[in-house]
């Protein structure tokens, strides 16, 4: 059986979920690039710390633990934040809230909404991994401590959609850094 969820994990992820969208919106842009190897790095670096001293774990056992969340958060992520921000976005439209708001596809709103998706998608599955896959005491302060690790790491992927600009999409940042 775990073999057969494995293989599902490894099917799924190889979809190229960026390059069959023939409609881009933040979210997309976004999911693209935290799937950038670099950025993948830099929050497994991160986070290891955080991890670390969250639950008071070993390097190593930190380490383990790090990469099994950010595994199954990448799984899921990568069709929990396209997802969730396209039904998020229709529901917005048809409410007829998107006016009282000012949003647009890629106004600032739509912007910030899309990186507190992300922050809470994976801390969401994060968390769940620590406490159900490692059997880890998620309290206060790890819930805290995993909420600043997720909000660091794609803190910098939001911000380096300005710095280094999506080859295709480049004109479709955030706008939070000057050019």
């Amino acid at each position: 059986m775990l073999l057969r969820i494995l293989a599902l994990a490894l099917l799924l992820a190889a979809f190229p979920t960026e390059a069959s969208a023939n409609v881009i919106w933040p979210a997309a842009i976004l999911t693209g690039r935290l799937l950038d190897w670099w950025i993948i790095a830099a929050s497994i670096l991160i986070e290891f710390f955080f991890v670390q001293r969250a639950f008071r774990l070993k390097p190593l056992d930190a380490l383990w633990a790090t990469l099994g969340a950010n595994a199954v958060s990448t799984v899921l992520g990568l069709y929990a934040l396209p997802y969730g921000s396209m039904f998020m976005e229709i529901g917005i439209h048809h409410s007829g809230l998107g006016d009282r708001i000012g949003w647009e596809t890629f106004s600032l709103t739509a912007w910030i909404i899309t990186f507190i998706l992300a922050v809470v998608i994976n801390l969401a599955v994060e968390l769940a991994v620590y406490r159900f896959g490692y059997r880890l005491n998620v309290d206060r302060r790890a819930v805290w401590l995993i909420a600043l690790a997720n909000i660091t790491t794609a803190a910098i992927a939001f911000a380096s959609l300005d710095i280094v600009r999506d080859p295709i999409y480049g004109e479709s940042s955030p706008g939070l850094l000057p050019n």
